[in-house]
């Protein structure tokens, strides 16, 4: 079965700002390396002021300019693909200590392995495109000011894949952003190693209040189910996804009506998030396949 690259949302934004259209200054292998690592991002609260008081629900990373093919070339497995977010220090004050650099506790969005099918990461573009997201498991919810975000992983077994970065030189390393790593999937005691921020793409749904839910009530039945599974509301639902437990997406359906049938009889049993998009944003909800 193949898998689609994107996610459902309703605001996207690319840091450093000055990088969204623009391709980066250097390359970086953390994200898709092929050995442990722990990658921690710094992120000012101006990079991502559009984003607060939403849904942080998945970030994506580029290939670099030279990329010549589309990555990997079969599906890529990453073992413990854990992901952190929550409130950090400013950049300017970040130190290469990955603890001192949260401000209370971090948010685990995602764990378990990532796997990155066939070709999910485009080449060919000046700047490539973000075409591969890693979904959170968690939404997390961005009050705004400064953010952290820390990326855990064993690596993969096949080819690694550098990605587009800013190195260390660029305006705002260091004041509106910066990086940190270390070669273990832990964090570490020892001191870590500055070096270059990977260009990331953050995307976002809107928080629905109460009124908002009521207003888009709706009826998911059965659940848990066999083989249909169906949908229905009071207002015109634009767009389902469903996400296995990696956060794969293995289902995107245009609806623009009412109501509608899934059949999930080809998944295997286990469970699933149902995002439900409508006028009002998108809400996700566990469904169980028996």
């Amino acid at each position: 079965m193949g898998f689609a690259q994107s996610t459902l949302f309703d605001a996207q934004k690319v840091v450093p700002s000055n990088y969204a259209t623009v391709t980066g200054t250097n390359q970086f292998q953390g994200p898709f390396a092929n050995t442990q690592i722990t990658y921690q991002l710094v992120i000012a609260a101006s990079e991502l002021a559009p984003l607060a008081g939403k849904n942080l629900v998945a970030i994506s990373f580029r290939s670099p300019e030279n990329a010549v093919a589309a990555w990997p070339s079969s599906d890529a497995t990453f073992i413990n693909y854990d992901m952190y977010l929550g409130n950090a220090v400013s950049p300017e004050n970040s130190v290469p200590y990955f603890a001192l650099n949260a401000i209370g506790l971090i948010t685990q969005v995602r764990s378990g392995n990532l796997v990155v099918p066939s070709n999910a990461v485009t080449s060919g573009s000046n700047p490539n495109s973000f075409s591969f997201d890693i979904n959170f498991l968690t939404p997390y919810y961005y009050a705004g000011g400064n953010l952290l975000v820390e990326i855990r992983h064993f690596g993969t077994l096949g080819t690694p894949r550098r990605v587009d970065a800013v190195n260390t030189q660029v305006t705002g390393y260091g004041t509106l952003f910066k990086a940190y790593w270390y070669p273990s999937n832990t964090t570490s005691i020892n001191p870590a190693f500055e070096d270059s921020f990977s260009v990331v793409n953050f995307k976002a749904t809107n928080v629905l209040d109460i009124s908002d839910v009521k207003k888009g009530e709706f009826m998911i039945f059965p659940n848990p189910s066999n083989d249909q599974l169906q949908v229905k509301s009071n207002l015109v639902i634009n767009r389902l996804q469903m996400l296995n437990m990696l956060g794969q997406q293995i289902l995107m359906q245009e609806i623009n009506q009412h109501s509608a049938v899934l059949d999930v009889s080809v998944f295997q049993p286990g469970t699933y998030f149902l995002l439900i998009e409508n006028e009002i944003g998108i809400s996700t909800h566990k469904v169980i396949k028996k």
